[in-house]
């Protein structure tokens, strides 16, 4: 039998129609560019990987992305973060937005094909093309069974953590690099209604119990009086349940929980929850969003940094085509705009992620009991990377006596605070030159070996 293969030529691919494939798709709609973005999933299921559906009303106004508009569902005030017991309850405003993930990415989606972006779904990517050790294309095969050969200067890997297009380039490429399973959260989540009106839906539930969800934390997020998405994150590789299992015999059984009267979607992903990855470029090639590791390592949400790593992308993307260069060393510059910004701060919440995974349930609740960390500290950590704990001058000295029954705890929260200024400053200086990448690596790595001997972290 004689297979048809159709070949098709543009100056970019992107392949994966998620938050980070279908924002470049956007940023680039009007760049006079060729683009083509590709992605195995139909209409009604862009942008389907299972999430929290939360999202800062900061990250439209820093990317230029428009509004989510008629995507809302619940507009959002703030996170009430809970201690085991429930007892403490520690309440950071902010405002946000839980939205309807399939109604916003297919408006993306459709915007950027009425400016000229030729989108192909539910075409699956099979392979990458590679002619003289260079990147040119990914082989596809599309929903009748047709066979295509998209060719491109510059192939762009949106498809999530599993990486199917990095995952398929030459090993000794640097952005071939790994995801550890104790650097990732098995989430699992359902959006159900309940039989009940839900208080203050404006307000999103985040819950730390290491009982239940062991190096992460379970969420009940309003999506309106009646309607929520609950789920739970549990961190990977240290032989913890699965999140489906949880689900099911723990927080079923607890009456905000468990009284659904219908269940719209149930599902579970695998979440990168970790620094960024070392470079997120090389030659005729950049990967963003979950596939760069650009997620929040605290809470592990990756719409907003999906959306700022396009953003970087299509303003590298436009400049390469200035250039008439495609190589790694102007694809460079995604990573150099990334890494000494956002990545900067993603960075250090890492360092606070480790710390956090390793305390114990009475640990947060003692922390939090004493005043810790108070909302408006929360806040200012999430934003800046930075610990900012309560020790103002005033509180000082009550502090430390409050500390004298867990000293160890002091010096802990020194050394945290001590290390996240550290891979910040390696961050801010993150090399100009993929020439200088694998020493400045060299410097990570033993910055965290470091910080993880001092607390004793074996995984």
């Amino acid at each position: 039998m004689h297979i048809v293969v159709k070949e098709l030529k543009y100056d970019v691919v992107i392949v994966g129609q998620g938050p980070a494939g279908s924002s470049l798709s956007y940023l680039l709609r009007k760049s006079g560019l060729r683009v083509a973005g590709i992605d195995w999933v139909d209409w009604d299921h862009l942008w389907g990987k299972p999430c929290g559906d939360a999202i800062g009303a900061h990250h439209f106004e820093e990317t230029g992305l428009p509004e989510p508009g008629d995507a809302v569902m619940q507009d959002v005030e703030g996170i009430d973060i809970y201690s085991p017991s429930e007892e403490i309850r520690l309440r950071v405003k902010g405002k946000g937005y839980m939205i309807s993930r399939n109604r916003y990415g297919r408006r993306l989606v459709k915007e950027a094909m009425d400016s000229g972006v030729d989108v192909f779904l539910k075409t699956r990517v099979g392979t990458v093309v590679m002619e003289n050790g260079k990147l040119v294309g990914v082989r596809a095969r599309g929903p009748d069974g047709e066979t295509f050969i998209f060719k491109a200067n510059i192939i762009v890997d949106a498809t999530g953590s599993g990486g199917s297009i990095r995952r398929k380039l030459p090993q000794e490429w640097p952005v071939n690099e790994p995801l550890k399973k104790t650097d990732a959260s098995v989430a699992y989540r359902r959006i159900v209604e309940l039989d009940y009106d839900i208080e203050e839906p404006e307000y999103i539930r985040i819950y730390l119990n290491q009982k239940i969800a062991p190096g992460g934390y379970w969420w009940l997020f309003p999506k309106g009086r009646r309607t929520a998405n609950i789920g739970l994150g549990i961190q990977g590789g240290r032989g913890f349940p699965h999140p489906a299992q949880v689900y099911r015999d723990v927080l079923m059984k607890r009456p905000d929980v468990g009284r659904e009267v219908k269940v719209y979607a149930d599902s579970g992903a695998l979440v990168p929850t970790r620094r960024p990855a070392n470079t997120l470029a090389w030659d005729n090639f950049i990967g963003i969003g979950d596939n760069g590791y650009t997620v929040n390592p605290i809470h592990g949400g990756g719409m907003g940094y999906a959306m700022t790593a396009a953003k970087y992308a299509a303003k590298t993307i436009i400049e390469a085509f200035e250039k008439g260069d495609f190589s790694r060393y102007t694809l460079w510059a995604v990573n150099t705009k990334y890494m000494r910004t956002l990545g900067t701060k993603q960075a250090g919440l890492d360092i606070f992620r480790l710390f956090l995974q390793q305390l114990t349930d009475e640990e947060i609740e003692w922390g939090l009991k004493i005043g810790l960390m108070r909302a408006e500290d929360a806040y200012d950590t999430s934003v800046s990377g930075e610990l900012k704990a309560n020790f103002s001058v005033l509180d000082k000295a009550a502090m430390i006596v409050k500390m004298l029954g867990r000293p160890s705890m002091l010096l802990r929260l020194k050394t945290v605070a001590d290390y996240m200024k550290k891979v910040k400053q390696l961050y801010m200086e993150y090399p100009d030159s993929p020439d200088d990448l694998a020493r400045w690596v060299d410097r990570v790595e033993q910055v965290y070996r470091e910080y993880k001997e001092k607390l004793g972290i074996t995984w």
